[in-house]
């Protein structure tokens, strides 16, 4: 009897040790797994103008397929789709900003754009990061539960992340997602705190400007401002008896 004690009260030991490290564990492996698709996105991008400098130089290269420095598991489009990308892009902002406040601002979980149609097979559009609270995060277009179990999610019916004015890019991600590190930490960005944005065409630099709690049905956020360019960060923030608001960190380009 006593052996079986024992061997009951160790099987205990060992399944409350692996219950106490399988959130910080799996915690590294995802962050580790989300840098990597960041890296794969800078390869892609370094690919995308290799491909445009051997064009120039009359030294073609198999447009759309794996090229040297970029992951195999993506698809490498070219320098005419990712410009004709930019201008769907500027399009779609144009007429975010002309029917702000008339469009269905509840229909969020749908794709701004067709990715696929510019040779982007991974619906992945750019990447957030903070380096103050370490975090570097995939954005994806859509905030759809099959897109928000990966990484960040751009909301339709906000301005897609790209230079100009008359922008506000919203963008969320979960906390509290078990094994994973969202947007858990953005509580902690402070007023003046550096966040950027890496898509196709480059880096855009921004600061925070404010961060609040409102209620889960408070819009007021994701308008534009005429004449700024401003993101906006959001995630779920628990309230009381299963109630949730948002968290808000507003950020402006510098």
């Amino acid at each position: 009897m006593r052996k079986i004690i024992i061997i009951i009260a160790s099987l205990m030991l060992v399944a409350g040790i692996s219950l106490l490290l399988f959130e910080p564990v799996s915690n590294t492996i995802n962050k580790g797994k989300a840098e990597k698709i960041t890296e794969e996105f800078e390869q892609t991008v370094e690919a995308v103008q290799n491909n445009a400098k051997n064009k120039k130089s009359n030294n073609k290269s198999s447009a759309g397929s794996s090229q040297q420095g970029a992951s195999s598991d993506y698809s490498i489009p070219t320098p005419e789709q990712l410009e004709k990308l930019l201008k769907a892009s500027k399009k779609y902002n144009e007429k975010i900003f002309s029917n702000q406040g008339t469009v269905n601002t509840s229909d969020y979980s749908a794709a701004a754009i067709n990715l696929k149609k510019y040779g982007i097979s991974n619906n992945m559009y750019a990447y957030v990061s903070a380096p103050s609270i370490g975090m570097k995060l995939p954005v994806y277009l859509g905030a759809n539960s099959s897109v928000m179990n990966y990484g960040a999610a751009h909301l339709n019916n906000t301005s897609l992340p790209i230079k100009g004015e008359n922008v506000n890019s919203v963008i969320a991600a979960h906390t509290g997602y078990i094994g994973r590190v969202f947007f858990d930490n953005i509580k902690h960005l402070k007023k003046g705190a550096s966040v950027s944005v890496r898509n196709y065409w480059g880096t855009i630099n921004y600061k925070v400007i404010k961060t609040h709690q409102v209620a889960d049905n408070d819009t007021s956020d994701i308008y534009i401002r005429p004449h700024r360019q401003l993101l906006t960060l959001v995630t779920c923030v628990y309230r009381e008896k299963n109630k949730f608001d948002r968290y808000i960190v507003v950020c402006e380009r510098k």
